[in-house]
């Protein structure tokens, strides 16, 4: 079971709660979603470095060995929508930003959106976290349809997709699948709820 915090009721840096050193005696995994900011750099290249070289051809659709510079200077900069997955019970891992969804503008009212989760916490409900979590965000700014460019053999995030966004389409087009996400009816229901 994951546990969700709005973004808006988050205050950075974490700190450990007193008697939090161990989960929750009921044995959940508590991940809560926050915005990610400058201060969040070191804390994105440790993602970096615990994702395996498959992980990272699959976010980054290559096998590489360093951070794309680039990348993080927009998401760390806010220039790129993104949030940021992190341990909230475990010493060992407490604030450790465990994966990330990230978002840029691809056309008027279209944007594109990827989902990176460190090895380690895949298949645990991250992914799934980190996917509505930057679908929201992307709704409330008016996006009305969202891709995703995935590699083939990606199925995990194929079969995530479709159980969110069982309204999305995909293609195949120079060798990726390429999913798009209509956001009309998520839109409507946060307008509704406002």
């Amino acid at each position: 079971m994951t546990k969700t915090l709005p973004t808006d009721q988050l205050t950075l840096p974490l700190q450990m709660p007193a008697g939090r050193a161990t989960p929750p005696p009921d044995g959940r995994t508590c991940i809560i979603s926050s915005e990610v900011g400058p201060e969040d750099k070191q804390a994105l290249l440790g993602l970096f470095a615990r994702s395996s070289p498959e992980t990272r051809r699959d976010r980054f659709h290559h096998a590489l060995s360093v951070f794309p510079q680039f990348y993080l200077d927009e998401i760390a900069s806010g220039k790129q929508l993104a949030v940021a997955a992190r341990d909230t019970c475990h010493e060992e891992s407490y604030g450790k930003v465990l994966g990330l969804a990230s978002a840029a503008s691809a056309a008027t009212s279209i944007a594109e959106f990827a989902v990176w989760v460190e090895d380690a916490w895949q298949g645990r409900g991250v992914g799934t976290l980190l996917t509505r979590a930057i679908l929201r965000l992307l709704a409330k700014q008016h996006i009305s349809t969202v891709i995703g460019i995935m590699e083939p053999g990606n199925f995990a995030i194929r079969r995530l997709v479709n159980r969110i966004a069982p309204d999305a389409t995909t293609r195949s087009q120079d060798g990726m699948i390429i999913v798009s996400v209509p956001l009309t009816d998520l839109a409507a229901e946060l307008d509704a709820r406002s």
